[in-house]
């Protein structure tokens, strides 16, 4: 279990809101004034301009002070404003030879639990969304390891098609924050000459991946638009090989102890952060969420670090239930990504590749 784009990753978004529009941050409401304010704080808040947009909160709460959008606002105002200074420049990747397909590892993390930690997906079946996503592994990557963290007690069925399953001792209370853990532990014990795709369990492989590491980098990121607290998806994340995704992590699980630490912030939320959504807090914290906005290239370096940011719409595609799409659209899509309660959207579209359509 591992997927968190249900909802806003700043906690639930308000109910009575189109998903269009709480995806986007800016509340549709019956009182246009409150419509406006809500597109400017979320404006700012992707800017990173936090003191204008707790400004502009302020104000929301004196037009509408019962609105659901005002503690929302202020969480994310919250980690937007989480200072963590490091030393961050644009940087230009560049062309290199992709690795060899066999070289490539394909991770998925996935803890059985009794019930689901997001509070809002429904009952799923991840096993099976797992069996579904290896497979497609096995199609579209066929040379390609395929490799399972897990807990020391998830039972895993023949079904899941996977090559090798590495166990650790982990908190089930903190799921995101000990994925983040023994994603590190797998990365800093990689073989040499290796590279990784850290992928949700709900993720179907739709090309092969090996060329995604044609470019210069360190670590890769997909982004997408709509989340100002949470720009980059926690759930795909590419990993090269040699030393600097080793340090990206220790980064990142620092940044992920300040956070889950700091007393002001976790007032503001119902649960604690290293359960669910606080690693997707960590990353644009690491990343800089003013300087993710103010990008004039597709990478950042992040103290010598370098992190290649793909977007989402190509490098990790969300399917939208009822939506229609051009099947040559969709084949060049690299991974496709069945959040929340898309998980029968995921069987169609394996059916579909089976049956070589996709």
């Amino acid at each position: 279990m591992s997927d968190q784009d249900t909802g806003n990753p700043a906690g639930h978004s308000p109910r009575g809101a189109p998903p269009g529009e709480a995806r986007s941050g800016a509340p549709a409401t019956a009182d246009p004034r409150e419509t406006e304010v809500g597109r400017v704080i979320a404006e700012l808040l992707a800017r990173g301009d936090v003191d204008p947009a707790r400004s502009a909160i302020a104000e929301l709460a004196r037009i509408a002070p019962a609105s659901p959008w005002v503690p929302h606002f202020a969480r994310e105002a919250a980690i937007v404003g989480f200072e963590w200074p490091l030393a961050r420049s644009g940087y230009v990747p560049e062309p290199r030879p992709a690795p060899p397909p066999e070289a490539v590892d394909l991770v998925s993390f996935h803890v059985q639990l009794p019930h689901t930690p997001s509070g809002v997906h429904g009952a799923i079946d991840y096993a099976e969304v797992l069996a579904l996503s290896f497979e497609s592994a096995r199609l579209r990557a066929p040379r390609a390891r395929r490799i399972l963290l897990t807990d020391e007690a998830t039972p895993v069925p023949d079904s899941i098609a996977v090559d090798e399953v590495r166990r650790f001792p982990l908190d089930p209370e903190r799921l995101m924050y000990e994925r983040m853990r023994v994603q590190s532990a797998y990365v800093e014990g990689r073989e040499p000459g290796r590279v990784s795709v850290l992928m949700d369990s709900d993720i179907v492989v739709n090309l092969d991946p090996a060329p995604v590491f044609a470019e210069t980098f360190d670590v890769g990121l997909t982004w997408r638009r709509g989340f100002p607290a949470a720009p980059f998806n926690g759930g795909m994340i590419f990993v090269a090989e040699g030393p600097g995704a080793g340090g990206f992590f220790r980064k990142a699980r620092a940044c992920y102890d300040a956070l889950a630490a700091d007393a002001s912030i976790a007032s503001l939320f119902p649960r604690d952060l290293r359960a669910w959504w606080g690693d997707q807090f960590a990353l644009a914290t690491l990343v800089g969420v003013r300087e993710y906005a103010e990008r004039t290239t597709d990478g950042i370096a992040i103290e010598g670090l370098r992190v290649r940011l793909f977007p989402c719409e190509t490098h990790n595609f969300t399917i939208e239930p009822g939506a229609n799409y051009r099947l040559d659209d969709l084949r060049r899509k690299h991974f496709v990504h069945f959040k929340g309660n898309r998980k029968a959207l995921q069987a169609q579209y394996l059916a579909a590749m089976r049956e070589g359509r996709l």
